[in-house]
């Protein structure tokens, strides 16, 4: 099987496959899971793969400590919102992938 890593959707590829990694994670509760999330998202941007907008699932969470891949939980005076993240979260995320802030620990 060949692998093209310069195909216009690679990046999201891989990004989806730690998409589903982290769905497991959750239906399993296996920590194990959410740290492997993080070594295999660090080694790939170490190769170069591109940080695609994933609404910052793949950020620990700067109000509740959700791991990387983990949902929010709501904390008081934080809720969470639709898509089960908390606001700044998200917020986070934009920052990181507009190059405005730099990637918060794990992901540096």
């Amino acid at each position: 099987m060949h692998i093209d890593v310069y195909e216009p959707k690679a990046a999201e590829q891989f990004w989806e496959g730690l998409r589903d990694v982290a769905a497991a994670a959750t239906r399993l509760k296996d920590d194990e899971l959410y740290e492997a999330i993080v070594k295999i998202g660090r080694a790939g941007l170490a190769q170069g793969v591109e940080l695609v907008p994933s609404s910052g699932l793949f950020l620990r969470c700067p109000v509740c400590d959700g791991l990387p891949g983990q949902r929010c939980i709501n904390m008081p005076r934080h809720p969470v919102s639709d898509n089960a993240l908390h606001p700044e979260r998200i917020d986070l995320a934009k920052k990181a992938l507009a190059g405005e802030v730099p990637l918060p620990a794990p992901l540096r």
